[in-house]
């Protein structure tokens, strides 16, 4: 996309809401300057679908404190995921994300392999044993010119065994002023698999 210079306040905001109708609902979970679109996938990763819970994946309701396991005391957040997005179903976004000790998350994604290699960041707590929200946000573009800011919200539950991950994202856009770009909600779930020493790393991608 090419960058245009608007020096008329109304013209910008005018294009701005244009823009955002025309290519809302390529703005996904990503966090680079190109949308990136699902018809422009490859081929054989359109209408890629959420995979069914595995067999053994344990998500169930947090017990209570007096009751955690073993499980319980050790599973954390905390490391590096192979972290999917996924919406109305089907393939969104994949990236490798980095949650911190300090609050703190760093996402390397694709924008499922057409989008580049982008960067963006996040702040996460814990709400319950094993559960845990998220905000990350990161410019949208218009070319190389920013022309707004999008915000993702996620809620996810990491499994008993400390290496798996699922929960729910949403994400709204907003102008540089703070007004919301109309028709860029989008939601979905999310999924996760550590990486570390030791521990299979999770092939295939993307899924």
């Amino acid at each position: 996309m090419r960058t245009t210079k608007l020096r008329n306040p109304t013209l910008a905001n005018l294009v701005l809401v244009t823009l955002s109708l025309l290519v809302g609902p390529a703005m996904k979970a990503e966090c680079g300057a190109a949308a990136h679109n699902g018809n422009a996938l490859a081929p054989e990763l359109r209408g890629l679908q959420e995979p069914a819970t595995q067999d053994g994946e344990d998500f169930s309701d947090q017990a209570a404190p007096e009751a955690r396991d073993e499980h319980d005391a050790r599973a954390s957040v905390l490391g590096l995921w192979k972290k999917v997005y996924y919406s109305g179903g089907e393939l969104n976004d994949i990236g490798f994300a980095q949650f911190n000790a300090g609050g703190t998350e760093l996402l390397n994604d694709v924008g499922a392999f057409n989008a580049g290699n982008n960067f963006c960041i996040g702040a996460w707590k814990e709400v319950g044993p094993r559960s845990y929200e998220l905000v990350h946000t990161f410019y949208l573009f218009d070319g190389t010119k920013a022309i707004g800011v999008s915000i993702e919200r996620s809620s996810i539950v990491v499994s008993r065994d400390g290496n798996r991950f699922r929960g729910t994202w949403n994400q709204d856009n907003y102008d540089l002023n703070g007004n919301l770009i109309p028709d860029t909600h989008f939601d979905g779930t999310i999924r996760g698999t550590r990486i570390a020493p030791g521990v299979e790393y999770p092939f295939p991608l993307p899924l």
